[in-house]
């Protein structure tokens, strides 16, 4: 299509201006006249502004959104230490870029600056996507949807993926139009004029385990009880000792999965997983990536390296099948640092399921994440609520009509 066209570009280059370069000329050299908007994600290893002016010596002041990961995620595989591009340019497409700041003192302010930040530029399209890069250490992902729900509604579609920090869990960074920012959530907003959709995937392959308890105290992102139980003894008498000795870390083989009550269907089991990321053995008390709220119904989960590629799998063929019939021309993938860290050498075979089912030949990006956004299925109305994730893969899939 000479009105359409998306490029995707990879350099492991050892310096940081020259990859970014390299990336970007991969991306943009792939187009018909200039792209609308780059996707850009990097690994920690690079000097972040000195990456930024490479891709801004190409792409001049092409926007540009992204930010650093726990894995970089392109057409080529899976990779670490490298940069991925991708650049989008469409006439029936508009792509706004926004951002919002200090997102660590209040996640709910700062994702809904960040949303009017976007309004500010466009007019509200009930039909559009927003995309979110939001700070992986910045605090609780609850409070971050609810700041965009409070500006979009909350039947709004959001994806996205909480920024990683190459598993160093100390800070990330966040791009935005050729700059570096901490403490920030980067947004972009596809709208669509005609004859576009998206699809969306949202699966995981953790199962329960069988048992289930309520939250009955938690403070934020922080559980104290289980049952009126301190909630880390309880946790721990779920594991046995043997798995016990191995917190934090076992957190991430053993998510929580918040049990969403389906009123369709009762014998339906759903649930959002929530990943421990450390412990407080004095107080009793587990941190989470984004809260249980009390009363919550809660199960412990698990997979095996066959479940998490399955997992991929199905979450692919749900992106495909909301796209209702829509041929896929790009594909963005956001998979959970667990994921990443349980697959071990299998790595590949999650990026490779996702290709096998909706395109070898479709442009791919992604990283892994520190956290993830999307609805449960965008086809059913009870769940297409957008849903904060841990051990999950979201895809967002561009398909035209």
């Amino acid at each position: 299509m000479s009105n359409y066209t998306i490029g995707v570009g990879f350099s492991i280059l050892d310096d940081s201006f020259s990859a970014g370069k390299e990336a970007a000329q991969s991306a943009i050299g792939k187009h018909i006249g200039a792209p609308k908007v780059l996707i850009v994600f990097g690994a920690m290893r690079f000097n972040h502004r000195e990456l930024l002016a490479g891709i801004s010596s190409v792409a001049k002041d092409i926007p540009m959104v992204g930010g650093t990961t726990a894995g970089e995620i392109s057409s080529a595989g899976f990779s670490t230490g490298s940069v991925v591009v991708m650049s989008l340019s469409n006439e029936d497409l508009e792509f706004v870029t926004g951002i919002g700041r200090n997102m660590s003192s209040d996640e709910a302010a700062c994702s809904g600056s960040m949303a009017n930040d976007i309004l500010s530029k466009a007019a509200f399209d009930p039909d559009a996507s927003l995309l979110i890069f939001p700070n992986g250490m910045g605090g609780d992902g609850l409070k971050v949807l609810e700041g965009l729900q409070s500006v979009l509604g909350k039947d709004f579609e959001i994806t996205g993926g909480y920024l990683g920090d190459d598993e160093r869990f100390e800070n990330t960074f966040q791009y935005y139009n050729g700059k570096v920012y901490k403490d920030a959530i980067a947004g972009l907003m596809v709208i669509k004029k005609k004859g576009f959709r998206t699809g969306i995937g949202v699966r995981s392959g953790f199962s329960s385990i069988g048992n289930s308890f309520t939250c009955t105290s938690s403070e934020g992102n922080v559980v104290k009880e289980f049952e009126h139980t301190n909630a880390l003894d309880l946790y721990k008498d779920f594991l046995g000792e043997e798995r016990a000795a191995r917190l934090p870390a076992v957190c991430l083989e053993y998510p929580f999965g918040i049990i969403d009550n389906n009123p369709s269907n009762s014998s339906e089991h759903i649930f959002q997983l929530r990943c421990g990321l450390s412990v407080d053995h004095e107080k009793g008390t587990i941190s989470l990536a984004a809260s249980i709220p009390e009363g919550s119904e809660v199960t412990l989960t698990t997979a095996s390296r066959g479940d998490i590629i399955n997992g991929a799998r199905e979450a692919a063929d749900q992106a495909k099948k909301s796209l209702a019939g829509a041929t896929p021309q790009a594909i963005i993938m956001f998979s959970c640092v667990g994921r990443k860290l349980v697959l071990g050498r299998r790595i590949q075979e999650e990026v490779d399921a996702v290709r096998e089912i909706i395109g070898l030949d479709v442009p791919l990006i992604g990283f892994y994440t520190y956290g993830e956004i999307g609805p449960i299925d965008k086809t059913r109305k009870e769940l297409s609520s957008v849903k904060f994730h841990n051990e999950t893969v979201v895809l967002w899939v561009l398909g035209k009509e």
